[in-house]
């Protein structure tokens, strides 16, 4: 399984989906914040803003494309193995968020859940637009 893959995707292939995942990751985590403030579905917004928003988004979809890229050149069944990744990197990526509701007072369990319920659509994102194979199929 560790034997090389033929042919690596290619950098600029691989930077335009990462693009592409970005700006759709953006739209949604964007969209959903709107709603979630606009419909004061937040008890409290400490962390839940829109730099923040933009910021994580863009780590975890730069996180992923380069994550990919490199599985691209070490494995063959890359795109499977990234999936995989992806999934446990969302399950792990609740962590912090939980930390914030059980260690911090000023944070919420609904701001909490808003916070983690951001990191779903990138990871949705990612694992449909960066792989040759869409959901490592």
């Amino acid at each position: 399984m560790s034997t090389s893959r033929q042919r690596p995707v290619d950098t600029r292939t691989l930077a335009t989906r990462g693009a592409g995942a970005l700006a759709i990751a953006l739209v949604v985590n964007f969209a959903l914040g709107w709603i979630a403030l606009s419909q004061n579905l937040l008890e409290s917004t400490e962390f839940f803003k829109y730099p923040g928003i933009a910021v994580w988004t863009f780590l975890g979809i730069g996180g992923a494309t380069i994550v990919y890229g490199l599985l691209t050149r070490r494995f063959i069944h890359s795109d499977r193995i990234f999936v995989r990744v992806a999934v446990l990197v969302l399950v792990l990526s609740f962590a912090p968020n939980i930390g914030l509701v059980l260690g911090t007072d000023s944070v919420t369990t609904s701001e909490g859940i808003g916070l983690m319920a951001l990191h779903v659509p990138p990871a949705i994102v990612a694992v449909l637009a960066l792989p040759e194979t869409p959901l490592g199929r």
